[in-house]
C-alpha cells in the first residue's frame, strides 16, 4: 500500500459541499474525490511545471521513487539544496 500525507487545506464552503455531494453520489470517500480531481488536473499541468524523475530499475517499471529516499554515501560532498533547485529548473 502506497504511504499518504496528511495535510490541512482551506477550500471554499460551496466546494466542500459539492465534493461532499460528489462522495456521496459515488459512494465513496471526500478524501478519494479531492485525491482524483487532483491528480485530474497535475496531469493537465504543463511538464515544464512538474518534476518528472525518471527510475530504471529491472522488475517493476512503475515502481516509486520514495522507495529509493534515504541517505547515500558519496566520494565528495554535494549540496542537495541546490541540486534540487537544480532539477527543479530543468538543469
Amino acid at each position: 500500500m502506497q504511504s499518504k500525507n496528511r495535510t490541512t487545506i482551506s477550500l471554499e464552503p460551496k466546494i466542500m459541499e459539492t465534493i461532499k455531494q460528489i462522495a456521496i453520489n459515488k459512494g465513496t470517500t471526500q478524501t478519494k474525490i479531492i485525491n482524483d480531481y487532483l491528480k485530474q488536473c497535475i496531469e493537465k499541468e504543463p511538464a515544464k511545471n512538474k518534476v518528472k524523475i525518471n527510475v530504471i530499475t529491472e522488475g517493476d517499471p512503475n515502481i516509486d521513487i520514495s522507495d529509493f529516499i534515504g541517505s547515500i554515501k558519496t566520494e565528495k560532498p554535494f549540496n542537495a539544496v541546490e541540486l534540487q533547485s537544480q532539477v527543479r529548473r530543468g538543469e
